[in-house]
């Protein structure tokens, strides 16, 4: 199960792909619905989808306001992808309704979009779930340790498990290393597990120790096969397992804080 797109060095959430692919469609249909009024219903269609982002991402915010205010900044960081995708699709529909309760003459148009919107992304969500369902459990695979010795993967079986794969040559990868470190110290009923990708010890002890980072779980997958198991092409990409072992989530892309507890609460609530 692929959770996202690579295009080069750039690697896309599923999600992203998905309301690109939404909001084309909408503006097919509402354009053509509209006629003469395209250009207005054009700039509705925009609006709306401004509204939902904005509503979906503040809902996240207000959920986990604890871990952002230590930095707000971190509110404006999208990369994390911290979204509350229905809150989102509610505020996009009420904002339809009340534009076509103002604006009588484009509801059709406008009603029809969200509705070919939310069908779209329904659908798209319902497809990925099912993919899920069908796959995957922790292989019978063997990593490195840092010390030379190996560790079978299955030895975390018994407890949720969460598998991040990195390399240090990867700016997001760097900049979440910390957020796996603290989470690591806070919740010991989760195994988290950094494996890196194509890198020796030697490089990667270099890393952690100019990054003075404090970190266990810390394994070596030389030859990527855990990523080409899982269809990952881009790092970082986390795996999310539950406690039989059975993968039930995957995140490609830089994790904040906030979005990496949200996922771990959803994994052992």
């Amino acid at each position: 199960m692929s959770q996202g797109i690579s295009l080069g060095p750039l690697s896309l959430p599923f999600s992203v792909l998905l309301l690109v692919v939404s909001t084309i469609l909408v503006l097919l249909v509402a354009r053509r619905i509209a006629g003469e009024a395209r250009v207005q219903v054009e700039s509705l269609v925009y609006r709306g989808l401004l509204v939902g982002l904005l509503v979906s991402r503040l809902a996240f915010v207000a959920r986990y306001f604890d871990a952002y205010s230590l930095h707000p900044l971190t509110i404006l960081d999208i990369r994390d992808g911290g979204w509350q995708p229905w809150a989102g699709l509610a505020a996009v529909w009420l904002y339809a309704a009340w534009l076509g309760w103002r604006a009588r003459p484009l509801r059709k148009s406008v009603l029809a979009g969200v509705a070919v919107f939310t069908a779209v992304w329904l659908a798209g969500t319902l497809w990925v779930n099912a993919e899920g369902q069908q796959l995957k459990t922790l292989p019978q695979f063997s990593a490195a340790s840092m010390n030379g010795g190996q560790i079978a993967l299955q030895h975390y079986v018994g407890k949720p498990t969460v598998i991040n794969l990195w390399a240090s040559w990867c700016p997001p990868c760097r900049r979440e290393m910390p957020v796996f470190e603290q989470v690591q110290k806070e919740r010991e009923e989760i195994n988290i597990v950094l494996l890196n990708q194509g890198e020796s010890a030697e490089q990667v002890q270099r890393f952690l120790q100019a990054n003075k980072l404090d970190l266990h779980n810390v394994l070596l997958d030389a030859d990527g096969y855990i990523a080409r198991v899982f269809e990952q092409r881009g790092l970082p990409a986390t795996l999310f397992f539950d406690a039989e072992g059975r993968l039930s989530d995957v995140r490609l892309g830089e994790l904040s804080y906030a979005t990496l507890t949200h996922r771990i609460n959803a994994l052992a609530p």
